[in-house]
């Protein structure tokens, strides 16, 4: 984005204007050249009354006053076009122009956007086209004007949990001044106000109200982001004076007679002024006074059906995070499209006028909102405990086993590339599934209210984290280094463990002297899955017995009876279960978030959705995780070949449920089907790689993975979490829907 202020002032000397043009790059270092315009030729000023006098001979003199059966006036055409030739004339014909046009070529790419704007006090300058001066050269641009004699910053943005609104829905234009003041609209400027609550404002509407109550609201503690007024106004002859219609009862009300409260409601973050009326530079002169960092306002009067139409371009392209500049030029040329040709407005593009303070920086929608998150004091605790849950497991490898290795390899490496699902996917993926889930607490407005329905979540994670504690098909770490038990053995048992072929496990270690007794040992079960998987890779083929005996072995040694009341687990098996409950809590918990969907229960819903779609993409991303343990680590420990078991069968099917609603819902929110398409082919892809290709999870977290790439996924998390904060998963942000 770069940024253009021309300054055009009265020389002292000449008849001329001294004209200063500033850019400034992307970290606001200024650039100057320093040159001069010819004064406004008689030409274009006549064109510019014509124009003037013809749109509001066609148009009425206030919003919604089109004069019944008026036919189109040619009048209107040939002055918006004589305005175009005279003002283009006027430029090109001079070579200071031409160097000033150069240098902004040279300083900014045709395509990035381009903000321009044009300080003067002379009133005349201020009512050309100048956004079409510069559009010939940069596709992206947009203009401003600055009126005030000197720019001050009063009052600082105020960030807040919504982007806070004050509506103004003035007179219709009925009872006494009715033949006045046409009736207009204002109920569809009321609607589309409403959408915003999807992107997270906050409105309240005042209708026609009385002056005091407009007072009171805008002294409101709390303060405003943005004030918006539709109705009746007008200003003075020269544009230095405006005043709005609040009731037919009441006279119209000036910016002077409201100084006072306008001075609070800035200091207390008032950014933006948009008022859809007409004839609004006066309004827009007086706000600059009081130094309000940015208005927009309709330079002539406007028909009710260009209102409209401004209003719904520009809120929908500003909700979502466009630039002011940007939003504006959208709705800009939305109206040059559909209104500004013959038979219709000629010149009705021109209307919208921003009108800002260049000392103060421009806000997007999103510079308005900080998400409430939990206090400092609350928030460092959780930090610690957080990361003493997602890297526990794996710290707690490295210090349990010490020194030792295992083939080779160190046997905390070896650990977690026999149970990536368990020991790595916490601290690569996981933590940031945590980390939305927290954003997504953070929009929650009636949070009270989920504390029992968490607590139900937590009592049911622990019933789960029991039965998978207390049941078979235990991991080998959850077991002391050197864990050894004897216990009595059935003769079927004794008979499998001899017929292990030798090359897995010498049965004599194993089967005691007098035949009555195993022993089993940790280290007796780790060299039993070594030799079995060396053989299993080799071309010596294990015979359908070889590979019951060894299964039956495994399991035997790997049964929480075996070692129930023994003592002898390792400490290892803590953290397994904390992580156990991190991750069926994330899953419970994203599907109690997902009910609270709604602008009753959150602050943005559009956030919140793509918060819970986030969690909901990174859980799924464990499913090729856990099937790869299913097939290969399970597999090779007690032959199982199920790619989905035990309480999988319940998980995923929920999971998916809730994703397919969260999406469903994202659509609803941003009519974007960029979030659905993406995440469909994420969900597919792990399906598909847990079943269909188990061994690429192996060549990247499983035992032929090189350790010192793990820590490359991690930033994959982070990827997704600028996905998640960007528009990115809003392809059609701020276009028409």
């Amino acid at each position: 984005m770069a940024r253009v202020e021309l300054i055009l002032r009265k020389s002292v000397n000449t008849d001329q204007y001294d004209a200063d043009l500033v850019v400034f790059d992307d970290l606001g270092n200024p650039s100057q050249v320093v040159d001069s315009l010819s004064p406004i030729p008689p030409q274009l000023s006549r064109a510019i009354d014509s124009w003037q006098s013809s749109f509001s001979q066609l148009v009425g003199t206030r919003r919604g006053t089109i004069k019944a059966g008026k036919t189109f006036s040619g009048n209107c055409s040939n002055s918006a076009e004589a305005v175009r030739t005279a003002f283009t004339q006027w430029l090109n014909s001079q070579d200071s122009w031409q160097r000033l046009q150069s240098y902004t070529q040279q300083a900014i790419s045709n395509r990035e956007e381009v903000q321009v704007n044009i300080q003067t006090i002379d009133e005349r300058l201020r009512l050309l086209p100048w956004n079409e001066a510069f559009a010939a050269n940069h596709q992206q641009v947009e203009t401003s004007i600055s009126i005030a004699r000197e720019f001050r910053r009063k009052g600082n943005l105020r960030v807040k949990p919504q982007v806070r609104i004050l509506a103004v829905l003035g007179s219709p234009g009925e009872a006494r001044s009715a033949a006045e003041l046409g009736p207009i609209d204002v109920n569809f400027d009321q609607q589309q106000l409403e959408r915003t609550q999807a992107r997270g404002a906050y409105i309240e509407t005042l209708k026609q109200p009385s002056a005091q109550t407009l007072r009171e609201a805008l002294r409101a503690p709390d303060g405003w982001h943005i004030f918006f007024f539709a109705g009746h106004s007008k200003s003075q002859q020269d544009n230095s004076i405006g005043s709005v219609v609040l009731t037919s009862e009441e006279p119209p009300l000036s910016i002077d007679e409201l100084k006072q409260e306008l001075a609070i409601a800035i200091a207390n973050g008032l950014q933006l002024a948009i008022f859809n009326s007409c004839d609004g530079l006066g309004l827009a002169s007086q706000l600059s006074e009081l130094n309000l960092p940015q208005s927009i306002v309709m330079r002539e009067p406007v028909p009710d059906d260009v209102a409209k139409d401004f209003l719904q371009q520009f809120l929908n392209a500003f909700s979502h995070n466009q630039s002011l500049f940007e939003s504006v030029r959208r709705a800009r040329q939305y109206l040059k499209e559909k209104w500004d040709v013959q038979n219709k407005y000629p010149g009705a593009s021109w209307l919208p006028t921003i009108v800002r303070n260049p000392a103060v920086s421009l806000p997007r929608w999103s510079d308005f909102v900080a998400e409430s998150p939990l206090s400092r004091r609350q928030l460092i605790p959780l930090v610690m405990a957080a990361l003493c849950m997602f890297t526990g497991l794996f710290v707690s490898l490295y210090f349990e086993l010490g020194q030792t290795t295992h083939f080779g390899e160190p046997s905390y490496l070896y650990y977690a590339k026999l149970y990536p699902h368990i020991v790595l996917y916490p601290w690569l993926f996981l933590w940031a599934a945590y980390y939305t889930l927290y954003k997504a607490w953070c929009q929650i407005r009636t949070r009270p209210k989920l504390w029992r329905q968490i607590a139900i979540c937590i009592a049911l994670t622990i019933v789960m984290m029991g039965f998978e504690l207390t049941s078979d098909n235990m991991m080998l770490f959850e077991l002391q280094n050197g864990a050894e038990v004897r216990i009595a053995a059935s003769q079927t048992v004794l008979d499998d463990i001899r017929k292990i072929p030798p090359s897995i496990l010498d049965p004599s270690t194993v089967i005691s002297s007098d035949s009555r007794t195993v022993t089993i040992r940790k280290s007796d079960l780790e060299t039993a899955l070594y030799g079995f998987t060396q053989l299993q890779s080799a071309t010596t083929a294990l015979t359908q017995e070889d590979r019951s005996s060894y299964y039956s072995f495994m399991e035997l040694g790997l049964s929480y009876s075996t070692w129930r009341g023994s003592g002898l687990f390792s400490v290892s098996r803590v953290f397994y279960s904390i992580i156990f409950i991190a991750i069926v809590a994330a899953v419970l918990t994203s599907a109690i978030f997902w009910r609270e969907i709604g602008q009753r229960y959150v602050f943005n819903p559009t956030k919140y959705v793509r918060y819970i779609i986030a969690t909901q993409l990174i859980l799924i991303s464990w499913f090729p995780f856990r099937t790869y343990h299913n097939i290969e680590t399970k597999g090779a420990v007690f032959g199982n070949l199920l790619p989905i078991s035990g309480l999988d069968n319940i998980a995923y099917p929920v999971v998916l449920i809730l994703l397919a609603t969260s999406i469903y819902k994202s659509w609803q929110f941003e009519a974007s089907y960029f979030a659905g398409v993406s995440s469909l082919i994420i969900i597919v892809g792990c399906i598909f790689l847990g079943i269909q290709y188990p061994e690429i999870v192996g060549l990247l977290f499983g035992q032929q993975s090189d350790p010192r790439t793990w820590i490359l996924w991690p930033l994959l998390s982070l990827l997704v979490l600028y996905m998640v904060y960007s528009d990115v998963f809003s392809a059609k942000a701020g276009q028409t829907r």
